[in-house]
């Protein structure tokens, strides 16, 4: 079962979250920029996490299993960051085991959920809504859940946006499956093509 675990510099997000960030000045652009944000990242057993339209991943998080993404401008992008409703996206990976994905329902009773609804299952993910524990305060308690195959690795996701924002309604849905459809795609194995004699 994946672990919903939140580390990193979640308070720093979770003001940048709660305040506009005007002509790029966001948390990179705060702390000097040594580590610009990121569309893309390798992470454990060769997952490569891509981001969602509008979406950067913070390299000071960066971690072999977890990372945190938040809306470009708050990352000191500003250009890269369009229309993207404000929101805070953390991602933890394990090691994949056989089997099916857990339950929605299974998860919520692992990690105090509450309230599971608009419950998504495909092939390789399941998404869903919840309201539950924030990690940082002014955040709002519905939250966008997700767990997804990813090569080798199971992904833990939660998605959180502040109280009343546009990414814990129905749009924190598209950014959610965008991050895994992507992210899935880009971390499948590589096609080998064999070539076949006349």
């Amino acid at each position: 079962m994946t672990t919903w675990t939140c580390k990193g510099p979640l308070a720093a997000f979770g003001v940048m979250l709660l305040t506009a960030c005007e002509g790029g000045q966001g948390l990179g652009a705060s702390s000097g920029a040594a580590k610009p944000p990121l569309s893309r990242a390798k992470m454990a057993g060769g997952v490569e996490l891509v981001a969602p339209d509008g979406f950067c991943i913070d390299q000071t998080s960066l971690e072999a299993r977890f990372a945190v993404i938040a809306r470009c401008d708050g990352l000191g992008a500003p250009a890269s960051a369009g229309a993207a409703p404000r929101g805070l996206i953390t991602v933890s990976l394990t090691q994949s085991k056989p089997g099916s994905l857990p339950s929605a329902q299974q998860i919520a009773a692992e990690t105090s959920l509450q309230n599971v609804s608009d419950v998504e299952k495909g092939d390789q993910s399941v998404t869903f809504r919840a309201q539950g524990r924030i990690p940082v305060g002014g955040l709002s308690p519905n939250q966008w859940r997700g767990v997804a195959r990813m090569g080798t690795q199971t992904a833990g996701i939660a998605v959180y946006g502040p109280e009343r924002g546009e990414i814990v309604s129905a749009s924190g849905r598209r950014v959610l499956t965008q991050l895994i459809t992507r992210s899935i795609d880009a971390s499948a194995p590589a096609k080998t093509t064999v070539a076949q004699r006349n």
